[in-house]
């Protein structure tokens, strides 16, 4: 289960820690390299799963029709922005500048385990949320 909150800086190159208690989360999913980020639906922020369960949400709306426009959008936020991001070595993950301009994450990032998924939230924008 993905939980807690955890604060990290990102540098010049898109690169922040990818927490500990996160990654043994990964590990014991059988997904220890890396994971699938995508645009938020909901929120100004990035969303984090596991390759399978990506590829679960997206067989879902595989067979549906195209003239749903509810379907488009989540089809063009959640599916077309993701991308499969791995850890290096240091524990690092590089986060791709157009998904960092969405969320708008520059210096203080915020990891959130939210059970079956994580996010990750600019600072300042998590804190706007109490």
């Amino acid at each position: 289960m993905f939980r807690g909150l955890h604060q990290h800086l990102i540098d010049d190159k898109g690169r922040l820690a990818f927490p500990a208690e996160l990654r043994g989360t990964l590990a014991a999913m059988g997904a220890s390299d890396g994971f699938v980020l995508t645009r938020s639906l909901y929120d100004p922020c990035l969303v984090g799963l596991t390759e399978a369960d990506f590829l679960a949400a997206a067989q879902k709306v595989r067979g549906l029709p195209d003239s749903n426009p509810a379907l488009m959008e989540y089809k063009r936020v959640f599916i077309a922005s993701s991308c499969v991001v791995s850890i290096d070595r240091a524990g690092r993950v590089c986060v791709p500048r157009e998904l960092r301009a969405y969320a708008g994450l520059d210096r203080d990032a915020l990891w959130a385990g939210l059970i079956d998924k994580f996010e990750l939230w600019d600072k300042a924008r998590w804190d706007q949320l109490d």
